[in-house]
């Protein structure tokens, strides 16, 4: 799998609702968005679909602002510990209530979180090396079927250390949540290759 997903959003209920009906985006408040997590100016370098801005190479920024809700897309934001996004989400969000999922491919890195109003619903993050980093409140019903073993990798790889691989909980949280996978399945629901966003780089 060679998923790679650094995407937070930040609004009401679930992105993938949102996505479903999301108006035309403001440049111009999506400009303010990319400026607000950046802290500098930025200069539009281009713009690509969604399903192809998850991961945007450094030291760009995929960010979009709709009248209900912001979406962004920026490596730095894949923390070991999605907690410790906690006081830039209740910056960035009026309400405080916010979700992001994050995986790399290359050390089959996953974690997830949800905020709401201003605090952790839900925060998990893990990797094969380093086992779990952070498990923070209560389990979502989807998960269960993984930590179960209804998604055991061990008839292949025996000595795995969890009983499920994490990109594919990722691409599972990321269908439920967003409304669209990277990898392996259908879309649920939203067409991530017809959203567009804007890519940002500090001005020099």
């Amino acid at each position: 799998m060679g998923a790679k997903a650094a995407i937070v959003y930040i609004g009401e209920g679930l992105p993938r609702d949102a996505l479903r009906n999301a108006p035309p985006f403001d440049p111009v408040a999506s400009a303010e968005l990319a400026e607000a997590v950046l802290g500098a100016p930025v200069s539009e370098v281009g713009r690509a679909p969604l399903a192809a801005s998850t991961w945007p190479e450094a030291p760009e920024i995929s960010a979009v602002s709709f009248p209900d809700f912001d979406l962004v897309c920026f490596k730095p934001l894949a923390q070991d510990r999605p907690s410790d996004l906690t006081e830039w989400i209740r910056a960035m969000s009026p309400a405080g209530n916010a979700c992001g999922v994050f995986m790399y491919s290359v050390y089959d890195y996953l974690s997830m979180a949800v905020w709401e109003h201003g605090d952790v619903r839900r925060s998990l993050s893990l990797t094969p090396d380093e086992g779990i980093l952070e498990d923070l409140g209560e389990r979502y019903p989807f998960e269960t079927a993984f930590w179960n073993g209804d998604h055991s990798i061990h008839d292949f790889a025996p000595d795995y250390p969890f009983p499920f691989h994490p990109l594919e909980l990722g691409e599972a949280t990321l269908g439920g949540w967003f409304g669209f996978h990277l990898e392996g399945v259908p879309n649920a629901g939203v067409d991530a290759w017809s959203i567009e966003m804007p890519c940002y780089r500090r001005t020099e």
